[in-house]
């Protein structure tokens, strides 16, 4: 018997070679009919034999185009029509738009072989793609995904392209950035004197790096700074010039086997530095790692690696096995991705920056992580990644903006139960910064056909994205505790709906008693919380200017404790009797409970940072030197007298001391007090278990974004057979935020409905 099936498959099925997947099944099992993308992804009709089209309906179910995620085929069964074959047709036009838009995706091994290939027509050509690679998100003006709602409509192809472009059985085919050396986007070389090259740009790019030059290179998302990654004095003179003394620079590699010969390389970082995101990997550096420049990561063993992930990339490394390939900006500001920003980087740093004229419609930084107990955990998310959809709701959810917080900052956006999380947006305290988080949203609300009517905020006061919730022209506002959102946020990636005893440990954090939180303990569900315990607070001299200083804080931690002389002996030059009568009289130096600001205190301690350069150095610092053998731990006490307990850390701290005096190796008293924090969060955990009836922990917070800490924390909680869920999806720190944030205000707004 022969039938119709019409389908309308949703998910990420657009700019992922979709329909030429479903034009060659229909081929190979003889069917007619015709496929098209529209506004929510992709509509489908095939005719045939009965058992054909369930076999074609199998293949594309299980064998689907490697990048596509299928949410749903919604499928109907019609009477037949006579088609006579099958056709792509031209794009719908019509209906609310709800088709997922595809991340950049890194050079696939085909067009690689174009590029590097003597006799192939694109050899050489840095804009090289095919429908399974290339750009995707940054180049998007607007949906359906079709090349005139991008930043390729300006281009228009050549012969030989358009033929590509028009043929179902070539892989090129609907590639939206298709192009050639004939017809597409082009390089050029500009130094700093404003004169521009007129050939052989990649080649003159290539002799400025060898000689030591610091270069520009315009990417997918924006511009990168680059230098050779052997050269000490390259790298020195980056630092000077970004104002970026310490923080580390990421590294690109040539390939995988250059990434092994310097670092420490297993079997799931391997997986993540191959995979199509292309995301920079922290990799602890072998001894031979020492070829790199040490300015690179001077605080820590780890190196930031990626691979290279466009064919400008790739035909760069050729020359090299490695260089420095950091975000082209300046220190907090967004990532530079215009000609008319260029500025800013052509001559203040570098010396020439490789530009091109296929214009970013979306800033995109790469994104960073490290594997954790087998496990991806992001410090940033962004290129590669974004913008995937996290499920955290059934349909039918109210579209709502979550706006994150400060420092970090991403915002979310919600349709129909699916939370579409933003790239790095950075530190809203820099006017440019906020300014394009602002454009940024209007950009997203258009391009995903969202209107929110809910929108979701922090609760600090002072946020700059708390200030933009409350002047929104949104009805319904709902504040989210800090550390509810970060706990909700594991809740939501994990699909976890009952309540958990969540730990957030982190910096900073507005509390509901207006003090600053930041070691919480927490029973909680996606729609509230109690805190049920936390870390003793201690003040927070000078507020902002204790974040930078950790001294300050180890004088309020050593005050607190009764240990004034030990205050006296290690800060003598710091003015640390100013800092003393602030914190006795309270003069701005609120109230902390923050871990964070614990492991600023003891890092001072130790004499490994008394001011910071860039966020968490200290206890990055702290970490890096702990000796991994050590397993004793510290003394600490909980005070259950009141609720919420307390956990005190003062006889920690004291024995820190007592073992600085006995000359006790900084190492191993790093050691144990990562050690110490651990067996608090499990002392804690297993009262909780006892008094709530709760088995599941979960984890998050910036602080955890530290391996040893959250390694020693796992390890403890499920020796103890504990169920432990962390962040994977998204980002640890406040670049999670917006999504916990989400998924409360999704939970409360289903109660008030209902």
């Amino acid at each position: 018997m022969k039938t119709r099936v019409r389908a309308k498959v949703v998910g990420r099925v657009q700019g992922v070679g979709f329909r030429p997947t479903v034009y060659r099944y229909a081929m190979q099992f003889g069917l007619c009919g015709f496929v098209c993308n529209g506004p929510h992804g992709v509509t489908l009709e095939v005719e045939g034999d009965d058992g054909k089209v369930g076999a074609f309906f199998d293949c594309l179910t299980h064998e689907p185009p490697q990048q596509a995620v299928i949410a749903d085929i919604q499928t109907e069964v019609l009477g037949t029509k006579g088609y006579r074959n099958f056709e792509v047709i031209e794009s719908e036009q019509q209906g609310q738009a709800t088709v997922h838009i595809s991340p950049d995706l890194a050079t696939c091994d085909d067009c690689l072989k174009d590029i590097l290939g003597a006799k192939n027509r694109r050899c050489g050509y840095a804009f090289t793609n095919c429908t399974n690679c290339g750009p995707r998100f940054t180049i998007i003006r607007d949906v359906p995904y079709d090349r005139d709602k991008t930043s390729m409509a300006q281009f228009s192809m050549c012969e030989r392209c358009e033929r590509e472009y028009h043929n179902p059985l070539d892989r090129r085919f609907h590639a939206q950035p298709n192009a050639c050396q004939h017809c597409g986007p082009r390089l050029q070389l500009r130094v700093a004197d404003g004169t521009a090259s007129d050939d052989a740009d990649l080649a003159k790019t290539k002799e400025l790096l060898r000689r030591g030059r610091i270069v520009a290179i315009k990417g997918i998302g924006g511009y990168h700074l680059a230098c050779d990654a052997m050269s000490a004095e390259s790298v020195a003179r980056l630092r000077r010039r970004k104002h970026r003394p310490h923080k580390p620079f990421a590294v690109m590699f040539r390939n995988i086997a250059a990434v092994k010969q310097l670092c420490e390389v297993n079997e799931a970082e391997e997986a993540e530095l191959l995979s199509a995101a292309r995301p920079i990997v922290l990799l602890t550096r072998k001894l031979a790692g020492r070829r790199l420049a040490g300015g690179i990561s001077p605080d820590t063993n780890t190196i930031g690696a990626l691979l290279p992930y466009t064919p400008l990339h790739h035909l760069l490394l050729r020359d090299f096995d490695t260089l420095v390939m950091t975000s082209g900006n300046l220190t907090d500001e967004p990532i530079i991705s215009d000609e008319v920003e260029l500025p800013t980087l052509l001559g203040p740093i570098a010396e020439a920056a490789l530009t091109h004229n296929r214009p970013i419609v979306h800033k995109c930084d790469d994104s960073v992580l490290r594997v954790v107990n087998g496990q991806r955990q992001f410090s940033r998310r962004a290129r590669g990644y974004v913008p995937n959809p996290i499920r955290i709701a059934a349909s039918g959810t109210p579209q709502l903006l979550a706006v994150g917080g400060e420092l970090k900052n991403t915002f979310c956006l919600v349709r129909d139960g699916n939370a579409f999380l933003s790239q790095h947006i950075g530190d809203l305290k820099d006017y440019k910064t906020y300014d394009y988080f602002s454009s940024e949203i209007e950009s997203w609300k258009q391009l995903m056909r969202i209107e929110p009517q809910v929108i979701a905020y922090d609760l600090h006061p002072g946020y700059l994205s708390t200030r933009f919730a409350t002047l929104a022209p949104i009805p319904h506002k709902i504040g989210v505790q800090h550390h509810h959102a970060h706990i909700a946020s594991v809740m939501a990636e994990h699909n976890l709906h009952d309540p958990v005893i969540g730990v957030a440990l982190d910096g900073t954090g507005y509390g509901t008693d207006d003090t600053i939180w930041g070691g919480e303990f927490m029973v909680a569900d996606r729609h509230d919380f109690e805190r049920v315990a936390h870390f003793k607070q201690y003040r927070l001299p000078g507020s902002d200017k204790g974040v930078e200083e950790p001294w300050r804080m180890a004088v309020s931690v050593l005050t607190a404790e009764g240990l004034d002389e030990a205050a006296t002996r290690k800060f003598p030059a710091l003015k640390w009797g100013l800092v003393q009568r602030m914190i006795k009289t309270g003069f701005n130096s609120p109230l902390t409970s923050s871990a964070g600001r614990l492991f600023d205190a003891v890092a001072a301690i130790l004499g490994l940072c008394d001011v910071t350069s860039y966020e968490a150095q200290a206890a990055i610092r702290l970490e890096s030197i702990a000796d991994p053998r050590v397993t004793d731990r510290y003394p600490f006490a909980v005070q259950t007298g009141n609720r919420p307990w307390m956990l005190d850390f003062g006889p920690t701290i004291r024995a820190i001391l007592d073992q600085r005096r006995q000359g006790v190796a900084v190492g191993e008293i790093s050691a144990k007090f990562h050690n110490t924090m651990a067996a608090s969060v499990l002392h804690t955990c297993r009262f909780l278990r006892g008094q709530h009836d709760l088995n599941v922990v979960a984890l998050s917070g910036g602080v955890f974004q530290n391996e040893l800490l959250l390694r020693r924390t796992v390890e403890a909680l499920q020796s103890r057979h504990f169920r432990v869920f962390t962040n994977t999806a998204v980002p640890l720190n406040d670049g999670g935020l917006a999504l916990g944030q989400a998924v409360v205000a999704a939970e409360r707004t289903k109660r008030t409905c209902v």
